[in-house]
Parts: C-alpha cells; structure tokens; sequence
C-alpha cells in the first residue's frame, strides 16, 4: 500500500516537471512568435506602398502561422489596405504578366478569408471596420476573375477567395441572392455587385466566358449546401441556385467549341453532379418530386451533354466525363430505390446508345463499366452478347487496352459479388464455372492467337485479372491448352507464367514438366522463347535453379544456337542471363550460409544440400561456357556464333567480377571472387584459359563485322590482364597481313585486330613495332608510338600506289590501314587520355598534322585517278561521267600491266582488274572521310584547356573542308558520297560547336557556296538527283546542335525560293535545271532522320511546290516533284505497316488535319479545282489534273477517324464523290480509297445509304463512267464497314434492300462489263444479308449470261465472267448442297478457257478450307481428271500450272485428306503419276511447274504404295533428292518439303511393313529430309521438320500428344529412326558418310602457306546455314553404332572391310602428316592462320571422324580375333596416333580442352566398367550399347570381355 502511494507521488511530481517544461515551451514559442509578428508589422505593412514579391511571401507564412494577430481590427485594416493597393497596382500597370506576384496576391487574399471568416463576415454583412479596404479588395477579385491576360490559376483563386466572402452570409437565402449577383455580374447582365453591405461597382468588360465558370466551381465546391438548394429569391417555386442558377452556365460551357474552356467546363459539372448527389434529398423536396425523369428535358439536357462530347480529343475530357456518368448513374440509382421505381427505364435507353458506339470507341468502355457498377454484371451479359468480342477486339490497340480492361475487371467483380450474394455460398470451382459460360471460350482463343501483340495483351491485361479474382479459372483454362498445336502451347506457358506471378513459384508437376520439354522443343519460335523464359525467370532472384530446370537447360541449349532470328537470339539472351544471375545469386547465398555456419561451428550440418546447390551451379556454368567456346570455332554459321558470343557475353557479364563504371546497373556482388576463387579451384570458370582466347582471336578474324566486333568487345572489356606477349605479337603480325588484303571485310578485321592488339597489350609488344618503323626514341606513349608506325605504313602504301595503283590495290591497298588509324584514333580511351597531356601535344600535333597532309594528297590523287587528270593536261570542275571513271580506270590497268592505252576502247563488262581498282578508290576515300572527320573532332575537342591552342590550324580545317567539297561533289560513286557525308557532318558539328567565331563561320560558307553554286547557269549536267550537292547540304545543316537551326531554315528558304522560280523560256532539258537540283535537295533533307521534325514545319511550302511541280512542262521537273511528295508523305503519315500499299501507320484523318491545317486547305482548293475541270476528252486524250493522283494517294493513306468532331473530314466528300465521274479509270478507283479514308466510322452507315441511293433506276439516263465510279466507292465503303464492325445492323439491311432493287446493274440491259462486275463484288459482300428470292433471280441471270458466247471487243467481258464463275462456285458451297457440286464440275469442262482458269483461281483464292465436303469433293475430281488435262491434243501451260496449283492449295488446307479424294481407279492413278514424272525428268518444265508436278504426284502417290512398282517409287524417291540438293532453286527445295509430309511418311510405313527390298527407298527419302532440315531457307525446314516429326511417331506410339518437332531436335530423331529400321542397309553407311567433310587436312594447310593472290570476292556456299562440322559430330554416335551392328553379320562386315581398305591410306597418311608437321610446336602465327581458315575445320573434324570409325571397327575386329593387319590393323598403332594429334590439337588450343581425348576417354572408361557390370549382372550388354552415343574408343580389355560372355552364353 506504502508502495502504492509513493508511486502516484512520483508520478505526480513528474506529471508537474513535464507541465512546467511544457509551459517554459509555450512561452518560448509565444516570445519568438511576437517578435516575428512585431517585425513583420513594422518592416512590411506599416510601410507605404504595394507589397512586393518577397514581403507578400512573408506576410503569407504569417497569415498561415499566426492567425491570433488578426483578432486585432487595427491589424487586420491595415493588411487589407496594403493588399488592395497592391492588388490596384497590379491591375493598372504592366506588372499584371508577372505570374508569381499577382497570384500570391489573390492567394493571400484567399488566406485571409479563410483565416478568420468571422471577422470577414461582419465586415461584409455588418459594414464594420475596414469595410472600404475590402470593398476595394472585392472589386478587383473580380476583376481578376473576368481578365484574359491573367493565368487561370489566379482567376481561380480569385473566384474562391469571392465565393469564400459570399459563404460567410448569415443566412442561406441572402447567400443565394449574393450568387446570383456575382454571375450575372461575369454576364454584363448587371454593372455593380452589392454583397452584404459591400458596393462594387466593376469596370472591367468581359474578355472571355470563363468569369461565369470559374464563379460557378467556386460555389459548387464552396459546400454550403443550404444556400444552393434553398428557394432562390425572386425565382418561381422551387428554384435553387445548384439547378436554376448554376446549370444552364455549365451546360453553355460545355457546349463550348474552345479546347481550354471545354476542358474546365466538364471538371465543373462533375463538382455539379456530385453536390447534386449529396443534396438530393433536399432537392426532391424543394422540387417535390424526381429530378431525373426519363423523357423530362432536363435528364435529355444532362444526357446529350456528356453524350455529344465521348469522342472530343480534349486531353482529359473523357476522363471528366466517365466521373460525370457514373456521377449521373449513382444519382438515377438513388432515385430509382427511394421512389420505388424497379423497371430503370433509363437503362435499355443508355445500354442501346452505348451498343450502337463502333467498338473502336475509347469511351463505349469507360461508360459500360459506370452502367455495370450501377445496373448489375448479369444483367449487361445478356443484354449485350456481343460485348466479350468488341472487348476482346479493343486488345490490338494499345490505347483502348486500359479502358477495356477496366470494364472487365468491373464485370468480374461485380459478377462474383452477384453470384455469392444471390446463390449463397458458393466453392471457388463453382464461381470459376459461371465465369467460364461468358469468357472462356473468349479468353483462351485470345491467349493463343497468332497475333503477338493481341496474345501478350490479353495476358498483361486480362489474365492476371482473371485468375485473382476466379482461382479456380486457372484448371479450366488448363484443360482448354490440352492440344498439341503451338497455339496451345503458347497459351498454356503464358497461364503458368501468369500463375508463377501470382503465386510466387513455378509448380513443377509431372505433367507440368512434360508440357514444359514439349513446347521446348516445339516448331514455334515464339513457343520455345516463351518456355525458356518459363524455365529461367523467378521472382526472387536468389532461388536457385532446380537440377531439372538445368537438365532441361542442357537440353534445349544447343539445339537452338543457330537460330535464324536476330529477336530470337536476343530474347534467348536475356532469358540465360536471369537464369545466370539465378544461379550466381544462389550460390552466393549458400555461400554466405556456410559461412555462417562455420562461424558457428556447426560444420554446415544445419545447411543441408547447401555445398551441392553450390556445386551445381559452378557446373552448369561450366558447361555453358564450354557450349559457347566450342560453338566459336571456324567455318560455323554466323547465327550460331552469334548466338554464343551473346551467351559468353551474358557468363561474363553475371560471372566474373569486372566493375564497369559505365553501368547503372548490373555490377558484380562484394563478395563474388570468393565465388569465382571456389569455381577456380575445382578447375572450373576459367574464361580467358589460351584455348578460349584463342578461339576468340579467331572471331575476330570473322567475315562478319558483328561477330568481329562482339569478340572485340569481350576481350577489351572482359580481359582482366594484357594479352600474353606471344599472342599478342601473333596477333599484329596477322593482322598487318589482312591489312595488306584487297577485300574489304579481311581489312577491316585486320583493323579490328591491330586497335584490339594496341588495348591489351603491354609496353614490350608495343616497342617491338618500333623495330619495324621510325618512330622517334624520346616518345613514351604507347598510342603515339602505334599510330606513328601506322602513319609510316600508309605512306609506304601511299608510295606504292602513286608508281602502280593496280599493284597496290592487289598488294598495298590503302583502305586497311585508314581504318585501322581510325579506330586506334577515335575508340581508344587511351588516345584521348595522351591528347590531352601537355609533354605530348607537340608530338601530337605534328602527327596529326602530318597524318592530314597524307590524307590530302590520297584523297587529291585517287580523285584525279577516278577523272583521268593524270593522263591530261588539266583538272576536270565538274565530277566524271561514270563512262568517263571507266575510261580512266582502264588507262591505269594498261600502265600497270605496261599496255597501250585504248582510249577508244568502251567495254561494257568489268574485268577482275576494274573491280579491284574501283575497289580500293571508293572505299579508300569512304574510310578517308570518315577519318577525316574524326580528326578534326579529336583536334578541336573541348577537353583542350583555354589557354592551349587546338591540335589543328584553322588553315588545315579550311583545307580539311576543301577535300570534302571535292569528294562530295566530284565523284558520283555513291558509296564515297554516303560515306564522306558521314565524316563530313561530324566535321561540320564539331566547327559549329567552337566558341570561334572563324571556326563558325566556315560552315556557312560552304552553305553559302552551295547554295550559290545551285543558283548559277550550268553548261552540262551533273547527274541525276543532285549527285552530292545534297549530301553536301544535308551535313551542313544536321551538325547544328542549337534548337532554333538557322542554317536549316536558311538552306530551307534558300531552297524553296529556288524551287518556285519560273522557269526560263528557252530552258534545257539536257542539263540539270537549278529547280529540279533543289527539289532533289529538299527530298533529301527530308528524307533525313537527323533533321527530325525540324524540316516538318515547312510541309505546307513543300506539298505546295510539289503539286505545283506537277503542272510543270519539264519531265524532270513533275519527276523531282513526284519523289519529293512521295517522301514527304513518309515521313508525315510513317512507315508501312505491311507490304499493302493501303496499310499504313494509324495516322487517322482528323489527327493529320489537326496537325497540318493548311495542308488541309491546300489539298480540299486542288480537289475542288480539279473536280471544276473539264475532264472530258479532248482530241481523243484524257485530260488529268496534274496534281490530282497524288492527292487522292496521300488521302487514300489515311487511317478513318472514328468522329468527325471538327468537321475537319466533311468538306472533302462532296468532291470526293463527285470524282466518281472522272472519266480516267485510276482516278475513280482512287477517289473510292480516299473517300473510305476520309467517312468517319460512325457515319459510314449513313454515307453507304446515299452513296445507294444515288444510284439510278434502269430507265433513267446515265453515264458509264460515272455508274462505274458510284459503284466503286459504295463497295470501297461497304467492305470497310463490314471490316470495321461499325454498320448498323438495320441501316444494313436497308442498304441491301435497296441494292436488290437495282438487279438490272448485272442483267443484259447494262451493256458494261465493268459495271456488271462491280455490282456483282458490291452483292457478295452482302451475302449473308440478302433475300433468296433475289439470289435465285440474280443466279438465274448470271448463268445466262455465261451461256452466251463472250465478246472478245468489250472491254472488260472477260473480267466479267470471272467474277461470275467465282460468284456461282462460291453460291454452291454457301449452299452446302452435294447435287450442286456438280455445277462446278462442269465449268471446269466448258469449252471456254478463261471459265476454266476463272475456276481453278477461285479454288486458290476463295475457298473456305473449312469447307471439308467441298474441298474433298473438287480435289477428288481434280486428281480424277488430271489424266485427262496432261493428254489435252492442245494442252495450256497456263491450265496445267493452274490445275497442279489447285491440287496442291486443296491437299494442304484439307485437315485430313479422305481416301475418298483420291481416284478410284488405280490405272488411272498410275498412268497420272507416270505422265508428271516423264514431264519432270524432260527437264523442260520451269521451277514453279517442276515444283507443282513433284507434289501432285506426292498426293497421288500418297495413296498408291500397294500398287505402284519399286521402279517408279525410286524414281520419285531420285527426283526427291534431286530437289532437296543445296543447288537446286528454292522453290525445289520447298517442294520436295512439301512432298515428304504429304507422301514421305506413308510411303515409309508402307515399305517397312511390306518388304526388306524396300528399305533402300526408306534410306533414300530418309536423306532427302536429312538433307532438308539443314537448308537455308526456314519455310524447308519447318516442313522437314514436320516430316521427321510424323516418322519419330511411326516409332514411337506413346499416348502423349505430341507437337512438331524443331529442325534441330527433329534431325537426331531422323537418324534415331533411320539406324533403328535401316541399319542393315548398304547404302545407310555410303549416306550418312557423305555429309562427313572430305579429309585432306594436309593439302590444305599447305595452300594457306602458299602466297596465292587474294581474289576481291569469295564464292558463297550454295548452303551458307548448313553446318558440316556440326553435323559430322552429331553424325559420328550413329556411324559407330553402324559400325558395331555392321561387325556383327557377314554381310555388314564385308562392306564395313571395303570401306577401310578404301579409306585407310588417306586416312592414316593425312593423319601422320598432321603429327609430323605439328610434333615441334604449332607456331602461333599458324594457329591464327588455321582459326582465319574457314576450310580447315571441317576438313579435321571429317578426318577424326572418319580415324574414329576406322578404329572402332579395327578394335571391334580384333576383338572377335580377326586377323586386320591387310586392312591397316593393329588398332593400337591407330590409337597412339590418334592420341598423338588430339594431343597436340588441344595442346595448341585449336580445339576446347572439352573436345579432346582426355574427356573421351574418361567418358569411355565409365561406359565400360558400366558394360562390365552389365555382364556380371546378366545384363545384355547389347541393349546398352545401343543406347551408347558418345562412345569414340572401346580399350581391349571391355571388348574381351564382352567377346568371353557371348562364347560363355
């Protein structure tokens, strides 16, 4: 109790402490606060004068802080009265633009209203004191409110500050009557303002209507609730100011055409409607009853309001409206329930309006979700069927994908809300199967559509949706991916990714896991990317990889290295480096977890397979990495390489520890080298080991740039040392050789070499090239001594040339070592680092002005080469002809070879002299411009300090310009016009970029000079588009960096005004006229994407000159105009988005307006113009305004708009259609195009009704042509209508009506074939639409029609008749009826040509392939008569190509073939095969008609195995090889593709289940796919693939669905197949063996040592993706699989014996020689050269595949104690030799250390201690054998053994 009571003293005597504390605090705070008020009141108010920025800034923190002090009246009189007069001062002064100061001003009046409202309120309402200051105060808010010239944010203040004084009425009604003042006051309705006991007279007039609206969202946001809805004074019952006063000034907003206003008003009237839903109470009684009636005026007021303005393209107005609607919904709803009215009339009325929108509109969307939230889910479903289609369809547009999704997510939800609440407790899988009735279907459609962008919306915004809210949706939609289709597989790869989102981790189920290796390796590109990403991505970045994860990694990696697809690569990248960061992110973890453990002394046993997951990764990291450096080796594809420099690329980047200051992100983790130390020890992650650097070397000796760069890129940034010294010396010594070559690609390499060399080498290789050259002894930097060497190379080059140009562009050409100076210039860090050092500069600037004067003199000669001044007296002005180059080219080639020169000599073919000559000059002078440029960059850079002179003179920059001008302007090659522009623009940017005005200046000079230079007479003509006048221009202008560009609108102006000068009455047209030049300038300007949209802003003067240019009489003229306006309408509407001329880039028509408004004007004055012209002919010719077509192209271009808001569309329809009359065929067809582009969507119903109803009645006059134009556009606008989904169906319907009412348009009476065909198009759009009684009456016409015999002189019958025969064909399979198939039948046996042709095209075009009675039907009858057609007396090259292509498009898109499409009568069939093989072994047929006839006799073939003969099956089978061969055409190639899946796999089946004798027809297809799925072209072996696929199934019958297999995964397959059915085959062994490279390793190494002059080009192989290499090794498991089958019967043995004693003595002399040239070392200077060799490594991998064959089958031999010294026995002898070379291979790092024979044999020792356990096990050690594939060597003992247990058996 005692303890007690102590406690609450204490406690007391804190609580005291803690008050007194408090209390010193406040005093503290109150003394500080007095004496901030004091000063403020002293400094600032009780001064004279206004208040300036800083004072009011001040005075505002007080008012905000101390609001105590304005209980003093004093005070608070003394602030009013400064703030007014600041306020008047404002007003009356200029002062009034100052943003900042007049709105704190208004700001700090608004504080003050709101500080202390009561002390304001008596003022006003009382008259006390102060009542003048504020009165003053008040009339100058509203002058503030109603003045333009202020920023709205001020106004707004304004308005809110006066709303704030009208709010502090004591009553509501006198608040009401205030309201009423201040608006009619901003209407000039009334002249002074009385508020309370204020007076106000304003002087200000109404500038704008925006004084109205502000005063009005002050008050609707004011909440004084009771003075908006009382009774308004004066006003009839029931009138408020919300409804009476407020609403009619939002309403005349709103309906306000000015974007600012429109956007304000509609924020105004969403505050409206939402006071009106909070005093909707109090309205319904002041109104006494509702407010939102249905037909009332003012709901139809309200509604119309929102309505008419859905499609504005205000920024932000939709979104104003979707508040107001839903806003307006709410309210309905509320008054709905109170009034008890449960039939929501109002609901049909909307939901009708909102159906009819186009589902392109953004708002249809915005609105339904407000009708959804209000009327219920269920309710809108079944109201609206049509809504999960337009839904769906709004995900191919990214700006309607928001919205729709948006509306479904509302659905849903709401959904699920209305099933629990009206069905009671339901399970998960019951919610998901009511979800399913409505989306399902829809939504897994969506997910495995073959559009990606539709696909991956649908997954973005959709199903992530779906399954939070529906769980249990994700099994249904599982079930619905069951298919094998790569749709499918997508799609369900994309829902298990959506769910690992979700739920944080990747389910791994046996199922799921074989789903997931299935779509690995499926057919589908995208489907494997998707499934990779699958497999490597996790949303934590720390979890490891699972050893399966790995498997499957191993699995799908190599066989997709050699993907085609540059995206593929790309993504297959970035997909391993997460997998990567997976792995290293793991490991570190567990690292960092035994660490811990070791801490604690536990040992690691509380971590559980924590060292194993470490362990795993290093591997697979390991093994990725030998992956990729085995994939690097020479003479591979460049994808493959590719592929895995990204791979290496992405291991360097995750795995290693290199720090890389230019990346944000991406660096490694602290303790990665304690990863990287632990990977090293275990003989693991050694990325720069001499073999993997050597093999990089290699790649930069590729011949591709990309592969060259990226193996650059990894050994400059990767590299942790300098290159080993040896290596490195190599390196240049091989690179100053490619230097030397003529081709441009080995210079360029050897370029690359030489600046990689000068990166990672150390000072004691650099100084060795000091032995080689003269660079001075006192210079320590590295990079001066390197390029000095280079400098004195090229002048050695440089001298050879100046004596022998053809010797040197053999020998010396000079390109190499300009690029080699300018990559060792410009892209080393180091170069730069030395420029700037002061004790080099003056070395520097000697080079570098050395080196320039090196360049001039190059550049001066090659010049006078290429114009043949050096064999003339005098320099040429202008540039040479190209005859004239030709000429001069053939003089230096006779002076070279010591011939005469003919000069007369004019050979048109270029000799291999011609093409090195012209060679070594265009690409010289290319490299020397772009050097040039960089030179002058580097010698002005900004870096120099400013009291340094620059490295370059200002002579040298005027000299450096001179040899651009010359380069430009006097050479025509356009590959040293393109590449000195290139140079020269980074010349010019970096001369405009100095503070010189000298530098400046030069510049413009030469804009200057150019310009005038296009003014002035000419006596001859450059050529063609300007030559390089313009390039000139264009690098002038593009090196500004400034915004405003003044040489670009000076060059522009200049330009024009050329371009729009008259030309001269005696001009010409042999010489470029200085008009045309500048058009072809401005074209290029255009055309540029540097300029940007800097040259957009003179699009109008463009399109003007250009549709004037039109008019003129000069060709060159309307052709320069023509290109020009073609370029310019590029660049303003964008690029194609397909190859449709009519598919463009969605510029819609209203937007293109919108941003070029006198565009608009322009081409509505030359429609207008042209369509006032008489177009009548005139002297037998048609008269074309000029500029007519154009127009009408650039219109046709356009997107529709979706509303024509701005009526910016409507004023071209009635010259559009008027156009229908021309009398000029294109111009009608054109005007059709332009006048869809130009309907918006919501008025091509009405449109395509007047367009029908102008058509005329049969017995009234008409004009064809005028007919025949009305017609185009009707069926333009009706097809795209009917595309877009936005025809009402109703005014459809009466459209079809009326069209039915003008039948006579295709009878007899309408004598025009054009005319009768166009109305027929116009009907078969409608089909669907159209009564049958009018279809008989039209089918009855149309056959007689056809009966009668055709009129060769009309024009146009036989485009007529077609499209009769294609309308009849198409009206039978509508039909469905089989007795009218045979009408069909017999309009392909008329005796009219064009129907039988008119026929076959339809079966090609039209034909729906789902149409399977149809199809089967005529492709039987096709193949029935094929006979018939081939034995024609007169037989149509035409109709047999026709027919053949009918039977081919049928067989494909038939999803199964019935037997009964094949003819029954097998001689017949037989007869029909034998007459297309004779045609095809003729060899007279082209390569579509060989391709056609190879696969109608597939599909015939298909069906006949059991009664054709093994002859003619194998002469299919030798025509199928022949046409799989690499040098066969490609549609050969395709062909036979085609054959193998529509024939191949029957006649496989067939001949293994027949006879043995067949089986060397199975090998010879087998080769032919073999041979397919390597070809080049994609589309071969996708269908090889498939072909291989349905053999792998042949063999394989599990019950598991199965996809197409991929090209590379199919391939083993193929062969698994081929040696499991055909292994006892001869002719296996000759095939397999002939894809095994030839084996003269030898003789090839001798030819690189040879000094055999480079030729300039290389012959490409017939087969550039065809990997011999690759495929020998995938090759070699099968061939020793052969082997050991072969070994075990006589006749195999026999064969394998002939073989070896063919074979042997190359073999082994090939090999011997190998080991003799090698046994002292393989020099490095020789590896380089093996690596540059493209032929070597095929050549070595043939020879150790074929050694590894021959000693198998010796070991095998010897084995079963056969005698094989005849046959090049002992097998030991082979082995220690074969050891021997893969020794000295490996050692010399030609080859991985993964790739030798220590990993060989260690992999055969543990294959045979598994065979011997086998044995002891009484295991058959065959059937483990057979699954042997990696096995190269079996050792005597295992063979023994095995021979012991089969003697024992």
């Amino acid at each position: 109790m005692a303890d007690g009571i102590q406690c609450e003293q204490l406690q007391g005597l804190a609580l005291q402490k803690k008050e007194y504390k408090h209390g010193l605090l406040l005093n503290g705070q109150q003394k500080k606060r007095n004496a901030v008020i004091k000063k403020m009141q002293s400094d600032v108010l009780e001064r004279e004068g206004v208040l300036s920025v800083t004072e009011l800034q001040t005075v505002s923190a007080c008012v905000e802080k101390h609001v105590g002090w304005f209980t003093c009246t004093d005070h608070l009189e003394l602030l009013l009265n400064r703030v007014s007069d600041t306020l008047s001062h404002l007003l009356e002064s200029e002062s009034i633009g100052n943003r900042d100061w007049s709105q704190l001003t208004v700001k700090i009046c608004l504080q003050i209203f709101q500080a202390v409202p009561k002390h304001i309120g008596a003022i006003v309402w009382r008259g006390e004191c102060g009542k003048e200051a504020l009165q003053r105060i008040v009339g100058f808010l509203f002058q503030v409110i109603m003045s333009q010239s202020l920023h709205t944010d001020s106004r707004l203040l304004a308005s809110t500050a006066l709303v704030k004084l009208i709010n502090s009425s004591p009553q509501p009604q006198l608040g009401a009557v205030a309201a009423l003042h201040a608006v009619q006051l901003t209407q000039e309705e009334i002249d002074g303002l009385t508020l309370g006991e204020l007076k106000v007279t304003v002087m200000a007039k109404r500038t704008d209507d925006l004084g109205s609206l502000l005063i009005s969202r002050g008050l609707v946001s004011c909440n004084h609730n009771e003075m908006l809805v009382c009774q308004l004074p004066g006003f009839q019952s029931g009138a408020s100011v919300l409804l009476d006063l407020l609403f009619p000034v939002i309403v005349a907003h709103c309906e306000d055409k000015r974007s600012q206003i429109l956007s304000r008003a509609f924020q105004v009237l969403t505050l409206w409607l939402k006071c009106i839903k909070v005093n909707i109470a109090k309205i319904w009684r002041l109104r006494a009853g509702r407010l939102l009636e249905q037909h009332s005026t003012f709901t139809t007021q309200l509604l119309e309001l929102m309505w008419h303005k859905i499609e504005s393209p205000v920024e932000g107005l939709l979104d104003s409206i979707h508040c107001s609607f839903r806003l307006f919904l709410d309210i309905y709803r509320q008054e709905c329930s109170h009034f008890g009215d449960v039939k929501l009339p109002l609901y049909s009325f909307l939901l009708h309006r909102l159906k009819a929108l186009p589902w392109q509109v953004k708002a249809k969307y915005l609105l339904l979700s407000s009708l959804v939230s209000c009327f219920g889910a269920d309710k809108i479903m079944v109201d609206y069927e049509e809504l999960p289609k337009h839904l769906f369809n709004c995900l191919s547009t990214n700006h309607l994908c928001s919205a729709a999704s948006e509306l479904y997510w509302t659905i849903l939800q709401q959904h699920r809300l209305e099933c629990t609440l009206t069905q009671g407790t339901l399970s998960e899988q019951e919610l998901a199967e009511s979800w399913a009735q409505w989306w399902l279907q829809i939504l897994a459609e969506a997910l495995t559509s073959d559009l990606p962008l539709y696909q991956q919306n649908t997954a973005n915004y959709l199903l992530g949706r779906t399954l939070k809210i529906f769980p249990a949706s994700f099994h249904l939609l599982a079930r619905a991916f069951d298919g094998g289709h790569p749709e499918h597989h997508l799609g369900w790869i994309t829902l298990i990714s959506t769910q690992q989102v979700i739920s944080g981790s990747l389910p791994m189920e046996a199922n799921i896991q074989g789903n997931l290796r299935a779509s690995l390796h499926c057919l589908s590109d995208r489907v494997r990317l998707r499934a990779l990403a699958l497999l490597c991505i996790s949303p934590k970045t720390n979890q490891a990889l699972s050893p399966k994860a790995m498997s499957l990694l191993k699995e799908f990696l190599p066989l997709n290295l050699n993907c085609s697809s540059s995206s593929f690569r790309q993504l297959l990248q970035a997909s391993v480096k997460k997998a990567l960061v997976r792995v290293r992110d793991s490991c570190l973890m567990n690292l960092r977890a035994l660490r811990r453990s070791d801490i604690s002394k536990k040992g690691g046993e509380g971590c559980p397979g924590t060292a194993d997951c470490v362990f795993d990764g290093v591997g697979f990291v390991q093994w990725l990495l030998e992956l990729s450096v085995s994939s690097l080796l020479p003479s591979l594809s460049y994808q493959r390489k590719k592929t895995a420099l990204l791979l290496m690329e992405a291991l360097l980047e995750t795995c290693t520890d290199s720090w890389s200051p230019n990346r944000r992100k991406g660096q490694p983790p602290q303790d990665m080298t304690e990863l990287l130390n632990l990977a090293r020890q275990s003989g693991s992650w050694d990325f720069f080991s001499q073999c993997n650097l050597q093999i990089l070397v290699g790649c930069l000796m590729d011949g591709t740039n990309e592969i060259r760069e990226l193996a650059a890129k990894l050994l400059v940034n990767y590299l942790p040392i300098y290159l080993p010294q040896p290596l490195a010396g190599a390196l240049f010594e091989h690179a100053l050789r490619m230097l030397c070559s003529p081709r441009v690609s080995q210079a360029e390499a050897g370029a690359l070499m030489v600046k990689t060399v000068l990166q990672k080498s150390d000072v004691s290789v650099l100084l060795g090239v000091v032995v080689h050259g003269k660079a001075p002894e006192d210079v320590c930097s590295q990079t001066l001594i390197f390029v000095t060497y280079l400098h004195q190379q090229l002048e050695e080059h440089y001298r050879v040339a100046r004596a022998d140009l053809l010797q040197a562009a053999k020998t010396k050409p000079l390109h190499g070592l300009i690029v080699a100076l300018r990559k060792c210039l410009t892209e080393v860090s180091e170069t730069r680092s030395s420029l700037w050092l002061q004790s080099f500069r003056v070395r520097w600037r000697l080079f570098i002005s050395q080196l320039m004067d090196t360049l001039s003199n190059i550049s001066h000669f090659l010049l006078d080469t290429l114009s043949g001044a050096q064999f003339s007296c005098r320099r040429q002005e202008t540039a040479p002809s190209l005859a004239d180059m030709g000429i001069a080219i053939k003089a230096v080639i006779a002076v070279g070879k010591g011939l005469e020169q003919n000069v007369g000599e004019d050979s048109v073919l270029l000799t291999e002299d011609d093409k090195l000559i012209q060679t070594c000059c265009w690409v010289t002078l290319r490299e020397l411009g772009l050097l040039l440029g960089h030179l002058v960059e580097l010698g002005l850079s900004p870096h120099t300090s400013a009291n340094s002179a620059h490295l370059l003179s200002t002579a040298q920059v005027r000299n450096t310009a001179g040899i651009f001008q010359d380069m430009l302007l006097k050479c025509r090659h356009w590959g040293v016009v393109e590449g000195s522009s290139a140079g020269f623009t980074r010349f010019c940017a970096a001369l405009l970029k100095r503070q010189s005005p000298e530098l400046q200046s030069i510049p413009r000079q030469i804009l200057e000079k150019g310009l005038s230079g296009l003014r002035g007479p000419r006596s001859s003509s450059i050529t063609r588009r300007a030559a390089g006048l313009p390039m000139l221009l264009l690098c002038v202008v593009a090196g500004e960096d400034s915004e405003t560009k003044p040489l670009l609108h000076y060059c522009m102006k200049t330009l024009l005004d050329i371009a729009n000068t008259p030309l001269s009455s005696d001009w010409d047209q042999t010489i470029d006229l200085p008009q045309v030049c500048s058009i072809h300038t401005l074209k290029t300007l255009t055309q540029s994407s540097v300029l940007g949209s800097a040259v957009l802003t003179y699009t109008s003067n463009m399109a003007t000159l250009c549709l004037r240019g039109l008019s003129s009489a000069s060709w060159a003229m309307r052709n320069a105009a023509i290109q020009l306006l073609s370029t310019l309408t590029c660049r303003v509407l964008g690029k194609k988005c397909s190859g449709d001329d009519s598919t463009w880039s969605g510029v819609t028509a209203c937007t293109f307006f919108l941003h070029y408004p006198e565009l608009k004007s322009l081409l509505l004055k030359e429609l207008y113009n042209a369509t006032s012209q008489d177009s009548a002919p005139v002297g037998g010719h048609l008269q074309l305004y000029p500029s007519l077509h154009s127009i009408l192209s650039l219109l046709a271009k356009l997107q529709p708009s979706v509303n024509d808001t701005n009526g910016a569309c409507s004023r071209f329809l009635h010259p559009l259609r008027q156009l229908a009359a021309n009398p000029i065929h294109s111009v009608r067809m054109m005007s059709a195009k332009a006048l869809v582009a130009l309907v918006p969507l919501t008025e091509y119903s009405k449109v395509l009704a007047a367009l029908v109803g102008d058509l005329p009645a049969c017995d009234t006059p008409i004009f064809h042509n005028t007919l025949h134009g009305q017609l185009l556009q009707v069926e333009a606008v009706l097809e795209a209508g009917l595309d877009a989904g936005c025809l009402i169906p109703q005014d459809l319907q009466d459209v079809v009506k009326s069209l039915e009412m003008k039948l006579w348009l295709v009878s007899p009476v309408q004598r025009c074939p054009l005319i009768q065909a166009a109305y027929l198009k116009i009907v078969s759009l409608v089909l669907n639409v159209c009564s049958e009684e009018f279809l008989s009456s039209l089918q009855l016409v149309l056959l007689a029609d056809l009966e009668t015999p055709p009129s060769r002189l009309t024009i146009g019958s036989a485009i007529f008749r077609r499209a009769v025969t294609h309308y009849l064909c198409a009206e039978v399979v509508r039909a469905g009826n089989p007795h009218q198939l045979e009408r069909i039948d017999r309009l392909l046996f008329c005796g009219d040509l064009d129907i039988r042709l008119a026929v076959l095209t339809w079966i090609t075009q039209d034909l729906s392939c789902k149409n399977q009675l149809a199809g089967s039907w005529i492709l039987k009858h096709l193949l029935s008569n094929l006979g018939m057609v081939l034995l024609e007396k007169e037989p149509s090259s035409e109709l047999l190509r026709s027919w053949l292509e009918a039977i081919v498009f049928l067989q494909e898109n038939q999803q199964e073939l019935e037997s009964k499409a094949v003819p029954e009568d097998l001689n017949l069939r037989v007869h029909c095969i034998e007459i297309l093989l004779c045609k095809i072994e003729v060899a007279t047929l082209g390569p579509i008609l060989h391709s056609q006839a190879l696969r109608a006799v597939s599909v015939l073939l298909a069906d006949s195995c059991q009664v054709l003969s093994l002859a003619l099956m194998m002469r299919w089978a030798t025509h199928l090889e022949h046409c799989s061969d690499a040098t066969s055409s490609e549609i050969l190639h395709l062909s036979a593709a085609t054959s193998l899946v529509q024939a191949g796999v029957k006649v496989i089946a067939w001949a293994l289940m027949d006879s043995p004798r067949h089986v060397p027809l199975v090998v010879r297809i087998i080769n032919g796919g073999i041979c397919l799925l390597q070809d080049e072209d994609p589309r071969v072996r996708t269908e090889a693939a498939k072909f291989a696929t349905q053999v792998h199934l042949l063999s394989d019958s599990s019950s598991e669905q199965l996809t197409h297999f991929q090209p590379n995964r199919a391939l083993p397959s193929l062969l698994e197949f081929l040696l499991q059915n055909c292994w006892d085959c001869k002719q296996i062994f000759e095939v397999l063996m002939q894809y095994v490279p030839a084996v003269d390793v030898a003789a090839i190494l001798v030819e690189l040592k040879s000094d055999k002059a480079a030729n300039l080009y290389e012959e490409d192989e017939p087969n550039v993706f065809a990997e011999p290499t690759v495929f020998a090794t995938i090759l070699l498991p099968f061939l020793l699989r052969i082997v050991q089958k072969w070994d075990s019967s006589a006749a195999g043995h026999g064969w394998l014996e002939a073989w070896t004693i063919e074979n042997h003595s190359d073999l082994v002399r090939n090999m011997k020689q190998l080991n003799q040239r090698w046994t002292q070392g393989i020099l490095l200077v020789e590896c380089l050269d093996v690596l540059a060799a493209a032929n070597v490594y095929p050549a070595l991998v043939g020879l150790l595949v074929r050694l590894n064959v021959l000693f198998h089958h010796l070991q095998t031999l010897e084995s079963l104690n056969v005698d094989t010294s005849d046959i090049g026995g002992p097998s030991y002898r082979l082995q220690a030799d074969l050891e021997q070379l893969h020794g000295l291979i490996t050692q010399a790092g030609l080859i991985p250390v993964s790739m030798g024979l220590d990993t060989w044999k260690k992999s055969i020792t543990e294959r045979n201690t598994d065979l011997v356990n086998c044995i002891e096990l009484q295991i058959p050690a065959f059937d483990v054998l057979r699954d042997f594939l990696d096995c190269h060597f079996l050792d005597q003992e295992c063979l023994s053994l095995l021979s012991m247990e089969r003697i024992r058996r």
